[in-house]
């Protein structure tokens, strides 16, 4: 079973950084681009200015060869510093949520919530992007354009090559006036995609503090997995 915390919220590798690159010629889906501080200010410009953003939300999980293996439905809600609540529905229902301190993720079918800290390192939360220091982007990723006449693409390498994904591809819709998030196209060391398409999007709603809170139901299985003080 595929699950959203696997594939965008937590990594277990660290460590092994490659030494930041300034400007060079790479490739990212048979696509040559050029990675320069300009794409890296462009992105920090566009994150910079959401506070806080909502969309539903359609996940899902291919192969190379385009099979789909997975596709979920769902609601996010993210908001700064750190702040996430990521909902899907149907079959594979699983709430995620994050005060920026700690995260729950919680599985309604195992009856189960795993409690971490929150790692705050962009390149092992990408869904910080939204919601967290948009400042130290080129700490954590080598940063690429390849616009389109409609959409802002931007394209992010980890430095760190023992993360669980190769490469997370965003896409703003250039159209819109408030220029908002589209797509997320995150490659695995698989081969695999995880293609998230957001609709009905919002930049810096008004979002209630409840939404990033969770309070463990009763009965549930507890695997708290935080360490120091909470």
């Amino acid at each position: 079973m595929i699950r959203f915390s696997r594939h965008i919220l937590i990594s277990l590798s660290l460590l092994c950084t490659l030494p930041a690159i300034a400007e060079e010629a790479i490739v990212i889906r048979s696509q040559t681009v050029l990675n320069t501080q300009d794409a890296i200010k462009d992105l920090q410009g566009l994150l910079g200015d959401i506070k806080s953003f909502s969309a539903d939300f359609v996940q899902e999980t291919r192969t190379g060869g385009d099979v789909v293996l997975q596709s979920i439905n769902g609601h996010m809600n993210v908001a700064k510093p750190g702040k996430l609540r990521w909902k899907t529905e149907g079959v594979y229902e699983q709430l995620v949520v994050s005060d920026g301190k700690s995260i729950w993720i919680f599985d309604e079918d195992l009856e189960q919530v795993s409690i971490k800290n929150m790692n705050n390192r962009l390149s092992e939360t990408p869904a910080l992007l939204l919601g967290g220091d948009v400042s130290v982007i080129e700490n954590d990723f080598i940063v690429s354009q390849k616009h389109t006449e409609s959409q802002f693409v931007f394209i992010l390498l980890p430095k760190d090559t023992s993360q669980l994904f190769d490469s997370l591809e965003l896409r703003f819709n250039k159209l819109s006036q408030q220029k908002v998030l589209q797509e997320m196209i995150i490659s695995d060391a698989s081969g695999q995609f995880t293609d998230i398409r957001f609709t009905n999007s919002a930049n810096n709603p008004k979002l209630n503090a409840d939404l990033f809170t969770f309070e463990i139901p009763k009965g549930i299985d507890v695997i708290d997995g935080r360490q120091g003080s909470y």
